[in-house]
């Protein structure tokens, strides 16, 4: 049997049940509003529109959830007196903050309409939202204290354990931190031992022949080696970097050299530029900058071999004119 799909005759029938039904009844309503509203088989703007029309309030703070207007939906249910359906309706939203600002609209309007302290604590007991600190601001500064005395109590439990409980982490940081800069200060002490026949691992000739890095893996390379295989995997950012830096070394290695042959040419400098040391310490923050960037990590054992798996093992540009078997043969 095929279920009717038309609006029109769902709002027709919407229709004569808003006018049928009465303010102290809207049972029949609701049913009719709540079973086809999951799959909205009828206009709920209208139905919205007819259920004012006609005065029909708990179907017109159910439309108005139903259309995710949660914060109107509880206004009219407080504005109705209807305090029940207006804690209902608070829940409804899946935003934690609004949900508690909704219970504290409640609140507040228990506060002002001077209901018992006892019942305003026991709908923030039920809220299982807000706390005793966010209704206090609204009552009468004349509000008689011992009201609340148990439970700002156990707000001050409650309290005194977050910041113990804040104390202990700021401790455990204190720690790690600590551990941390004790183990960076040991890094400066480490040293790795290699022997007389080691080789660069990338052009597997003797490792002594030039400047060279080695890793705490034990893998070593030739310092052009190692930039060399670096510059050829990362990105375009860093590989402009690298070569700024590469470039900027060169220049002050240039400068230090003529500052230090000016006195033996019995010449003077005719521009005023940087002293010997000013041009140590550029050089130094040039190094640091351009070895974090390329010995940062192993180039074997590190990230760039880990997207290295997505690359062809032959290069096609290279291979052209070569067959696939040449390519392979040994």
């Amino acid at each position: 049997k095929q279920l009717c799909r038309d609006p029109v005759v769902y709002n027709y029938y919407l229709t004569l049940l808003v006018k049928d039904s009465t303010s102290n009844d809207e049972s029949e309503l609701m049913s009719f509003l709540t079973t086809y509203g999951k799959d909205m088989l009828y206009d709920p703007d209208y139905a919205l529109r007819m259920c004012k029309r006609y005065g029909r309030i708990q179907s017109c703070v159910h439309l108005y959830s139903l259309l995710k207007l949660y914060e109107d939906a509880v206004e009219l249910a407080i504005k109705q007196g209807d305090i029940e359906l207006a804690q209902i309706h608070a829940e409804r939203p899946d935003d934690d903050k609004l949900c508690k600002r909704l219970w504290l609209k409640i609140a507040q309007h228990m506060i002002q309409s001077k209901e018992p302290a006892s019942e305003v604590m026991e709908l923030v007991r039920r809220s299982h939202r807000l706390g005793v600190e966010d209704i206090l601001p609204f009552f009468p500064d004349f509000t008689r204290v011992d009201d609340f005395k148990d439970d700002i109590c156990v707000a001050l439990e409650d309290y005194e354990m977050q910041i113990q409980d804040l104390r202990g982490e700021m401790d455990e940081a204190t720690r790690t931190a600590e551990a941390m800069q004790r183990d960076m200060s040991s890094l400066k002490n480490r040293f790795a031992i290699l022997s007389t026949e080691e080789t660069c691992q990338a052009c597997s000739q003797p490792l002594w022949m030039r400047q060279f890095y080695v890793f705490p893996c034990q893998h070593s390379f030739h310092s052009d080696c190692l930039t060399h295989r670096v510059v050829g995997s990362c990105n375009r950012v860093q590989r402009r970097r690298i070569q700024e830096l590469q470039a900027q070394l060169v220049e002050i290695a240039k400068q230090r050299r003529q500052l230090r042959l000016t006195p033996l040419m019995n010449k003077k400098s005719e521009k005023p530029g940087d002293s010997d040391e000013q041009l140590e310490q550029q050089q130094r923050r040039a190094k640091q900058q351009l070895d974090s960037l390329v010995a940062g990590e192993c180039v074997l054992c590190g990230e760039a071999m880990i997207k290295s798996i997505a690359e062809p093992f032959i290069d096609m540009d290279q291979a052209i004119g070569v067959g696939a078997d040449d390519a392979w043969s040994i």
